[in-house]
């Protein structure tokens, strides 16, 4: 099934307001909504603690909605917005719903449960979003509510730069120091994600504000 630029245009703005519908009486609420790009939402189910949903928005022919889900503690957040001298949203831990859904089911779910690609398709579309977060994007997010539990599901998986990171500063945050710093040497030896300097700068302020 194809739509024209003029349908899929509609999309986007269609999927934000039903999602919103959907999600602020179970406590989210929209935090951003940047039209062929994404729509951002966050609960507080703690103080402390903030749980992020993404839905993505970008599509020529249609919009594969592809949810993902984050959890971000605030303190550790701060502190690793500090670090790497930036601003903006740090979610210590995170993951893509399709990943999630795969991880729960005995056989691989089709991306088909998100794409759309008339502006009629939305509300089962959004249905079918809200209905996994429910039943694979909460478990994950609850599950990740204290940072021993970050800790042990960042371990428990492939590790790259990004992850060796949030790692140094979670163990850091609760005093491990020795950890920590292993953590952070493993951040300096792993290929390179962040560029333009910031795993220098990273690594200085980390050494400046917790080696001692």
């Amino acid at each position: 099934m194809t739509s024209g630029p003029e349908q899929v245009a509609q999309i986007p703005v269609r999927v934000a307001d039903r999602l919103t519908e959907r999600l602020v009486p179970g406590g989210w609420r929209q935090l951003r909504f940047v039209p062929d790009d994404e729509v951002a939402f966050v609960r507080e189910p703690v103080h402390g603690v903030v749980f992020h949903l993404s839905v993505n928005l970008a599509g020529r022919d249609g919009v594969l909605l592809s949810p993902s889900v984050g959890v971000e503690h605030v303190t550790a957040a701060e502190v690793q917005r500090q670090l790497f001298g930036c601003t903006g949203t740090v979610c210590q831990v995170g993951a893509s719903m399709l990943d999630l859904v795969n991880d729960a089911e005995t056989s691989k779910v089709s991306l088909s449960r998100w794409w759309v690609v008339l502006p009629e398709q939305v509300d089962d579309a959004v249905a079918q979003v809200v209905a996994d977060l429910a039943a694979y994007g909460e478990p994950f997010l609850v599950g990740n509510q204290t940072l021993p539990k970050v800790i042990e599901t960042l371990l428990d998986r492939p590790r790259s730069q990004v992850e060796y990171g949030s790692l140094a500063v979670c163990l850091a945050v609760l005093g491990d120091m020795p950890e920590a710093l292993a953590m952070l040497a493993r951040f300096g030896t792993v290929r390179q994600v962040f560029a333009g300097g910031l795993t220098e700068t990273f690594i200085h302020n980390f050494t400046a504000r917790f080696a001692n």
